[in-house]
Protein backbone atom coordinates (compact mmCIF):
# COMPACT_ATOMS: atom_id res chain seq x y z
CA UNK A 1 0.00 0.00 0.00
CA UNK A 2 1.41 3.51 -0.99
CA UNK A 3 -0.58 5.91 1.58
CA UNK A 4 1.73 6.48 4.77
CA UNK A 5 0.28 7.26 8.20
CA UNK A 6 0.28 10.97 9.57
CA UNK A 7 -1.25 12.31 6.73
CA UNK A 8 1.06 12.25 4.38
CA UNK A 9 0.34 10.55 0.85
CA UNK A 10 2.99 8.63 -1.07
CA UNK A 11 4.90 10.04 -3.74
CA UNK A 12 2.77 8.04 -6.19
CA UNK A 13 -0.13 9.37 -5.21
CA UNK A 14 0.63 12.99 -5.07
CA UNK A 15 1.61 12.97 -8.55
CA UNK A 16 -1.36 10.88 -9.40
CA UNK A 17 -3.21 13.15 -8.00
CA UNK A 18 -1.89 16.05 -9.39
CA UNK A 19 -2.29 14.31 -13.47
CA UNK A 20 -6.26 13.58 -12.07
CA UNK A 21 -6.60 16.66 -10.71
CA UNK A 22 -5.75 18.21 -14.26
CA UNK A 23 -7.68 16.14 -16.05
CA UNK A 24 -10.56 17.36 -13.76
CA UNK A 25 -9.80 20.89 -14.10
CA UNK A 26 -10.32 20.15 -18.00
CA UNK A 27 -13.49 18.57 -17.95
CA UNK A 28 -12.49 14.81 -18.05
CA UNK A 29 -14.97 12.72 -16.55
CA UNK A 30 -13.99 11.07 -12.83
CA UNK A 31 -14.62 7.66 -13.46
CA UNK A 32 -12.78 7.33 -16.65
CA UNK A 33 -9.93 9.49 -15.67
CA UNK A 34 -9.64 7.14 -11.93
CA UNK A 35 -9.06 4.02 -14.29
CA UNK A 36 -6.25 6.08 -16.51
CA UNK A 37 -4.74 8.04 -13.82
CA UNK A 38 -4.84 4.61 -11.72
CA UNK A 39 -3.73 2.16 -14.40
CA UNK A 40 -0.62 4.39 -15.12
CA UNK A 41 0.19 4.96 -11.70
CA UNK A 42 -0.36 1.30 -10.73
CA UNK A 43 -2.46 2.32 -7.65
CA UNK A 44 -4.77 0.00 -5.32
CA UNK A 45 -8.42 -0.03 -4.97
CA UNK A 46 -7.97 2.02 -1.87
CA UNK A 47 -5.81 3.84 -3.31
CA UNK A 48 -7.95 5.12 -6.05
CA UNK A 49 -10.45 5.30 -3.61
CA UNK A 50 -8.93 8.58 -2.26
CA UNK A 51 -8.60 10.28 -5.32
CA UNK A 52 -11.91 9.72 -5.61
CA UNK A 53 -12.87 10.44 -2.35
CA UNK A 54 -10.91 13.85 -1.89
CA UNK A 55 -10.01 15.25 -5.08
CA UNK A 56 -11.37 17.81 -6.89
CA UNK A 57 -10.72 20.36 -9.47
CA UNK A 58 -9.86 23.87 -8.54
CA UNK A 59 -13.28 25.23 -9.00
CA UNK A 60 -15.00 22.73 -7.01
CA UNK A 61 -12.47 22.41 -4.40
CA UNK A 62 -12.79 26.83 -3.75
CA UNK A 63 -16.93 26.60 -4.41
CA UNK A 64 -17.49 24.02 -1.62
CA UNK A 65 -14.43 25.41 0.58
CA UNK A 66 -16.13 28.76 0.55
CA UNK A 67 -19.50 27.48 2.12
CA UNK A 68 -17.31 25.31 4.69
CA UNK A 69 -18.46 26.65 8.46
CA UNK A 70 -15.08 27.01 10.72
CA UNK A 71 -14.91 25.13 14.06
CA UNK A 72 -15.06 28.84 16.11
CA UNK A 73 -18.00 29.35 14.33
CA UNK A 74 -20.27 26.52 14.53
CA UNK A 75 -19.18 26.47 18.67
CA UNK A 76 -18.71 30.25 19.16
CA UNK A 77 -20.82 32.08 17.00
CA UNK A 78 -24.13 33.16 19.34
CA UNK A 79 -25.24 35.42 17.42
CA UNK A 80 -26.63 32.44 15.10
CA UNK A 81 -28.98 30.88 18.23
CA UNK A 82 -32.21 31.56 16.53
CA UNK A 83 -31.25 29.71 13.20
CA UNK A 84 -31.86 25.81 12.33
CA UNK A 85 -28.83 22.85 11.74
CA UNK A 86 -30.20 20.17 9.28
CA UNK A 87 -27.96 16.77 9.61
CA UNK A 88 -27.27 14.34 6.76
CA UNK A 89 -27.90 12.11 9.68
CA UNK A 90 -26.12 8.88 7.97
CA UNK A 91 -22.97 10.42 6.14
CA UNK A 92 -21.92 11.72 9.39
CA UNK A 93 -22.28 8.38 11.19
CA UNK A 94 -20.97 6.49 8.21
CA UNK A 95 -18.01 8.79 8.65
CA UNK A 96 -17.30 7.51 11.94
CA UNK A 97 -17.94 3.71 11.48
CA UNK A 98 -16.21 3.61 8.47
CA UNK A 99 -13.14 5.29 10.81
CA UNK A 100 -13.98 3.03 13.78
CA UNK A 101 -13.41 0.23 11.55
CA UNK A 102 -10.04 1.28 10.33
CA UNK A 103 -10.55 2.60 6.74
CA UNK A 104 -8.41 5.76 5.33
CA UNK A 105 -9.81 9.06 5.65
CA UNK A 106 -8.77 11.82 3.57
CA UNK A 107 -8.90 15.50 4.35
CA UNK A 108 -10.18 16.47 0.24
CA UNK A 109 -8.42 19.30 -1.79
CA UNK A 110 -12.05 21.06 -0.61
CA UNK A 111 -11.40 21.37 3.11
CA UNK A 112 -14.06 18.23 4.13
CA UNK A 113 -13.06 15.20 6.32
CA UNK A 114 -13.99 11.95 4.09
CA UNK A 115 -14.20 8.28 4.78
CA UNK A 116 -13.64 6.33 1.56
CA UNK A 117 -16.22 3.72 2.08
CA UNK A 118 -16.16 0.07 2.84
CA UNK A 119 -18.92 -1.14 5.16
CA UNK A 120 -21.83 -1.92 2.64
CA UNK A 121 -23.66 0.88 3.65
CA UNK A 122 -24.69 -1.19 7.01
CA UNK A 123 -24.47 0.47 10.14
CA UNK A 124 -24.36 -1.88 13.67
CA UNK A 125 -27.41 -2.40 15.53
CA UNK A 126 -25.94 -3.03 18.90
CA UNK A 127 -24.00 -1.36 21.53
CA UNK A 128 -21.22 -0.22 18.82
CA UNK A 129 -24.41 2.20 17.15
CA UNK A 130 -25.02 3.18 20.73
CA UNK A 131 -21.28 4.99 20.90
CA UNK A 132 -21.91 6.23 17.58
CA UNK A 133 -24.62 8.20 18.58
CA UNK A 134 -23.56 8.87 21.88
CA UNK A 135 -20.37 11.02 19.70
CA UNK A 136 -23.05 12.78 17.64
CA UNK A 137 -24.99 14.12 20.21
CA UNK A 138 -22.51 15.02 22.08
CA UNK A 139 -20.78 17.04 19.13
CA UNK A 140 -24.63 18.55 18.66
CA UNK A 141 -25.02 19.49 22.21
CA UNK A 142 -22.47 22.76 22.34
CA UNK A 143 -23.73 23.77 18.89
CA UNK A 144 -25.13 27.67 19.04
CA UNK A 145 -28.40 26.44 16.87
CA UNK A 146 -31.90 26.95 18.51
CA UNK A 147 -33.48 23.75 16.39
CA UNK A 148 -31.35 20.73 15.37
CA UNK A 149 -32.87 18.24 13.13
CA UNK A 150 -31.29 14.70 11.98
CA UNK A 151 -32.69 13.09 8.85
CA UNK A 152 -31.95 9.30 8.82
CA UNK A 153 -32.44 7.30 5.66
CA UNK A 154 -35.66 4.99 5.02
CA UNK A 155 -34.27 2.48 2.69
CA UNK A 156 -31.48 1.62 5.12
CA UNK A 157 -31.54 -0.87 7.68
CA UNK A 158 -32.27 0.01 11.65
CA UNK A 159 -33.07 3.40 10.52
CA UNK A 160 -36.11 3.80 12.95
CA UNK A 161 -34.32 1.47 15.75
CA UNK A 162 -31.40 3.75 15.06
CA UNK A 163 -33.08 7.24 15.45
CA UNK A 164 -34.74 6.41 18.44
CA UNK A 165 -32.05 5.34 20.18
CA UNK A 166 -30.42 8.97 19.34
CA UNK A 167 -33.76 10.63 20.47
CA UNK A 168 -33.25 8.63 23.59
CA UNK A 169 -29.90 9.62 24.55
CA UNK A 170 -30.53 13.08 23.51
CA UNK A 171 -33.68 12.89 25.77
CA UNK A 172 -31.16 11.89 28.56
CA UNK A 173 -28.74 13.96 28.67
CA UNK A 174 -31.71 17.03 29.37
CA UNK A 175 -31.95 15.36 32.91
CA UNK A 176 -29.74 17.72 34.66
CA UNK A 177 -27.75 16.37 37.66
CA UNK A 178 -29.59 16.87 41.07
CA UNK A 179 -26.67 19.04 42.09
CA UNK A 180 -28.21 21.16 39.46
CA UNK A 181 -24.43 21.17 37.43
CA UNK A 182 -24.37 20.88 33.84
CA UNK A 183 -24.24 16.95 32.35
CA UNK A 184 -20.84 15.78 30.57
CA UNK A 185 -20.17 13.01 28.50
CA UNK A 186 -16.72 11.68 27.72
CA UNK A 187 -16.18 10.42 24.49
CA UNK A 188 -13.71 9.14 21.92
CA UNK A 189 -10.24 7.83 22.06
CA UNK A 190 -9.11 11.57 23.72
CA UNK A 191 -11.11 10.89 26.28
CA UNK A 192 -12.99 14.45 25.05
CA UNK A 193 -15.41 15.91 27.85
CA UNK A 194 -18.29 17.73 26.29
CA UNK A 195 -21.07 19.57 28.16
CA UNK A 196 -24.23 17.82 26.56
CA UNK A 197 -26.28 20.44 27.62
CA UNK A 198 -26.28 23.30 25.67
CA UNK A 199 -28.23 22.98 22.63
CA UNK A 200 -32.28 23.93 22.83
CA UNK A 201 -34.14 21.08 20.85
CA UNK A 202 -33.50 18.06 18.65
CA UNK A 203 -35.58 16.28 16.59
CA UNK A 204 -34.71 13.03 14.59
CA UNK A 205 -37.06 11.66 11.73
CA UNK A 206 -36.45 8.86 9.04
CA UNK A 207 -37.55 9.90 5.52
CA UNK A 208 -36.87 8.50 2.01
CA UNK A 209 -35.05 11.01 0.81
CA UNK A 210 -33.16 12.91 2.65
CA UNK A 211 -30.33 14.00 0.38
CA UNK A 212 -32.58 16.03 -2.01
CA UNK A 213 -34.07 17.12 1.51
CA UNK A 214 -30.94 18.73 2.95
CA UNK A 215 -29.66 19.87 -0.64
CA UNK A 216 -32.80 21.84 -1.18
CA UNK A 217 -32.39 23.60 2.48
CA UNK A 218 -33.06 27.49 1.67
CA UNK A 219 -32.03 28.49 5.50
CA UNK A 220 -29.92 27.72 8.33
CA UNK A 221 -27.02 25.34 8.12
CA UNK A 222 -26.40 21.70 6.68
CA UNK A 223 -24.14 19.31 7.98
CA UNK A 224 -22.35 16.69 5.74
CA UNK A 225 -20.00 15.95 3.55
CA UNK A 226 -21.15 14.54 0.48
CA UNK A 227 -20.57 16.19 -2.56
CA UNK A 228 -23.71 15.64 -4.66
CA UNK A 229 -25.54 17.44 -1.65
CA UNK A 230 -22.91 20.30 -1.12
CA UNK A 231 -23.01 21.36 -4.95
CA UNK A 232 -26.38 21.77 -5.40
CA UNK A 233 -27.26 23.78 -1.73
CA UNK A 234 -26.52 27.34 -1.07
CA UNK A 235 -26.29 27.51 2.36
CA UNK A 236 -23.28 27.02 4.71
CA UNK A 237 -22.34 23.07 5.30
CA UNK A 238 -20.54 21.87 8.80
CA UNK A 239 -18.24 19.54 8.19
CA UNK A 240 -19.85 17.26 11.34
CA UNK A 241 -18.56 14.34 10.59
CA UNK A 242 -14.43 15.54 10.11
CA UNK A 243 -14.85 17.41 13.43
CA UNK A 244 -15.88 14.08 15.03
CA UNK A 245 -13.44 12.37 13.79
CA UNK A 246 -10.47 14.69 14.12
CA UNK A 247 -11.04 16.42 17.05
CA UNK A 248 -12.77 13.91 19.16
CA UNK A 249 -10.67 10.52 18.04
CA UNK A 250 -7.92 12.11 17.39
CA UNK A 251 -8.16 11.22 13.47
CA UNK A 252 -5.10 12.59 11.09
CA UNK A 253 -6.74 12.04 7.55
CA UNK A 254 -4.40 11.97 4.66
CA UNK A 255 -3.79 15.48 3.25
CA UNK A 256 -4.55 15.28 -0.88
CA UNK A 257 -2.65 17.72 -1.96
CA UNK A 258 -1.63 17.23 -5.51
CA UNK A 259 1.95 17.71 -6.43
CA UNK A 260 2.71 21.72 -7.42
CA UNK A 261 -0.81 22.89 -6.00
CA UNK A 262 -0.68 25.69 -3.36
CA UNK A 263 -1.27 24.70 0.05
CA UNK A 264 -4.96 22.70 0.61
CA UNK A 265 -7.95 24.12 3.09
CA UNK A 266 -7.26 23.35 6.32
CA UNK A 267 -9.09 20.28 7.84
CA UNK A 268 -11.91 21.51 9.86
CA UNK A 269 -10.81 25.18 9.39
CA UNK A 270 -13.34 26.40 6.99
CA UNK A 271 -13.50 29.95 5.23
CA UNK A 272 -16.54 31.18 7.08
CA UNK A 273 -16.15 32.89 9.93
Amino acid sequence: MKWNAGGTPSAAVTEAAADYRWLLDRKYPDQPTIKLVGDRYQLTGVERAMLFRGVFSESDSRRRAALLVGERELYENRSAEDSSLLVDGHNVLFTIWNYLAGRPMVAGTDGFIRDIGGTHSRLPHDERFTRLARCLCAALRPVHRSRITVLLDAPLPWSREHAAEIARIWNEWDDEPPDGGTPTETIGDRGVTAAVSAAKSLEVRVEERVDARVAAAISGWIATSDTGIIDRCSVPVVDLGGYIVCRIFGAEPVIMTPANAGPPVTPGDGRRR
